[in-house]
Order: C-alpha cells, then structure tokens, then sequence
C-alpha cells in the first residue's frame, strides 16, 4: 500500500512468546531469556499494545532496543 509515494510498515505485532521465538530463530544460541523480555515489556521499556489479557510489541523494535543495548547505547 502506498500513500503519497511512501510505503506503508506495518508493525510486525506479536506476544511475548512469539517475540521471543523471533529473536531466538534470528539467534539460536541467544543468552537473552524470555523472562528478561518480558520485563522489558510490562517495565514499558519496549512499547507495548495489550490486547484482552496479552501484550503485543513490534518485533521489529524490540529486535532494535536489544540492538542498541548491546552496543552500549540504551
């Protein structure tokens, strides 16, 4: 879809569960754990969407707030 030339991204949305199996699929050997992503999200470090009882996060993200702190940036 575009709109005025620009294409439109939509977020890659997904629980906890699901974020984490992306970041373990683009890492297998990752020493983050589930738990600490998850703490990222409800502390409201990594915006968050609650859906009904789950919360919902842009992978894409996350994946970019992990990033910069591994480098020191965060």
């Amino acid at each position: 879809m575009e709109e005025s030339g620009a294409v439109l991204r939509l977020p890659r949305m997904r629980t906890l569960t699901e974020a984490y199996a992306c970041i373990k699929e683009a890492d297998p050997e990752t020493a983050f754990t589930a738990n600490y992503v998850r703490c990222l999200i409800v502390s409201g470090a990594i915006p968050r969407m609650k859906c009904g009882k789950k919360y919902l996060v842009d992978v894409d993200l996350l994946m970019d707030y992990l990033r910069k702190q591994s480098l020191g940036s965060v």
